[in-house]
C-alpha cells in the first residue's frame, strides 16, 4: 500500500524509544524526512543514525515536547533543516503520581499542564503551516485510561486529564477539517516497552504484589493473551499520517489487543 507520504516532513514526538521509536522508523520508511525528538541526546542520536544508515532522512532535535519551549525548538529545528512540518506524532509522558488520597491540588494542575496544555501549544504551533498548504497530519499519543481508567494504576490525575484531551482534539479536529487536516488520537493498551515494564513493577512492589504473578494476569486481562509490540501501534499511526487516511479525523482509536470492553 502506497501511504502517499514520501517526501512530508514529519515530527515525532518522544521518538527515541519504545512506540516513539517505532513511529519514528515508520514514517522514515514511508519516505517521510523526520525530526525525532526526545530528551535523551544518545536515544535520539541512536534512532537518527539507524534511519540514515538504512538509506532515510531524520534529524535529531533533544526537546521536552511536553512544554511550549521545547515544541518551539522543534519547530525551529524542522524549518531550519527540513522546512514546516506536515505530520506531527505527539507522544509525552503523563504524570506518575496518581492515588486519590495522595494527590493535591497542584498535581492536577500539573497533569492538565503536561498532557493538555502541551497539545494546545502543539495545535497552535503546527496547525497554520498546515492551513496554508491545506494539508496536515496529527496524532496525539494517549491511553485507553482516557476510556477506561485503569484499575490497577490508580493514576487519578493522569485520567482526568486524558479526558479532557480527547475532548480538546475532537473539538479543534471539527473546525480545521475544512483545511484538510486531521486529528486523531490513540487510545493505547499494555505494550512491552521498558516504560511499561519500569512503571508496572514499580506500582506492582508498592501495592505489596508479586510482580510475577501480576505480569501473568495482566497478560489474561487481554483477549490477545500478550502485550503489543512497538511495531503493532506505529503501524497504525503511519496509516493514520498517510493520504489515504483523509477521511478519519476526530476520532478516538483504541489500541489495546481487546482490553477494553466498551462498545463504544
Amino acid at each position: 500500500m502506497n501511504f502517499g507520504i514520501k517526501g512530508k516532513v514529519a515530527v515525532s514526538g518522544g521518538g527515541s524509544k519504545g512506540m516513539g521509536r517505532a513511529v519514528s522508523e515508520d514514517l522514515a520508511r514511508e519516505g517521510c524526512r523526520v525530526i525525532v525528538a526526545a530528551r535523551g541526546q544518545q536515544a535520539v542520536d541512536e534512532v537518527v543514525a539507524k534511519i540514515r544508515d538504512e538509506g532515510g532522512e531524520a534529524t535529531g532535535v533533544y526537546a521536552d515536547m511536553s512544554t511550549k519551549e521545547g515544541i518551539l525548538k522543534v519547530q525551529a529545528e524542522a524549518r531550519t533543516v527540513y522546512g514546516d512540518p506536515e505530520i506531527v506524532v505527539g507522544n509525552v509522558y503523563g504524570p506518575t503520581h496518581g492515588r486519590w488520597d495522595d494527590t493535591q491540588d497542584g498535581h492536577f494542575l500539573d497533569a492538565y499542564e503536561s498532557i493538555v496544555m502541551s497539545q494546545v501549544h502543539l495545535l497552535r504551533t503546527f496547525t497554520p503551516a498546515m492551513r496554508e498548504r491545506r494539508w496536515g497530519r496529527i496524532v496525539l499519543i494517549n491511553s485507553i485510561a482516557a476510556k477506561q481508567p485503569h484499575k490497577e494504576l490508580p493514576l487519578v490525575t493522569a485520567n482526568v486529564s486524558r479526558v479532557a484531551a480527547v475532548s480538546l482534539n475532537k473539538s479543534v479536529s471539527d473546525e480545521i477539517a475544512k483545511y484538510g487536516i486531521t486529528i486523531n488520537t490513540i487510545g493505547t493498551g499494555g505494550f512491552a516497552t521498558d516504560r511499561y515494564f519500569e512503571h508496572m513493577k514499580r506500582m506492582t512492589l508498592e501495592n505489596g504484589l508479586n510482580w510475577d504473578e501480576r505480569e501473568a494476569e495482566r497478560r489474561d486481562e487481554i483477549p490477545v493473551g500478550r502485550l503489543g509490540r512497538s511495531e503493532e501501534m506505529s503501524a497504525v499511526i503511519a496509516f493514520l499520517c498517510s493520504e489515504r487516511a483523509s477521511y478519519v479525523t476526530g476520532q478516538f482509536i483504541i489500541v489495546d489487543g481487546g482490553a477494553v470492553q466498551a462498545l463504544y
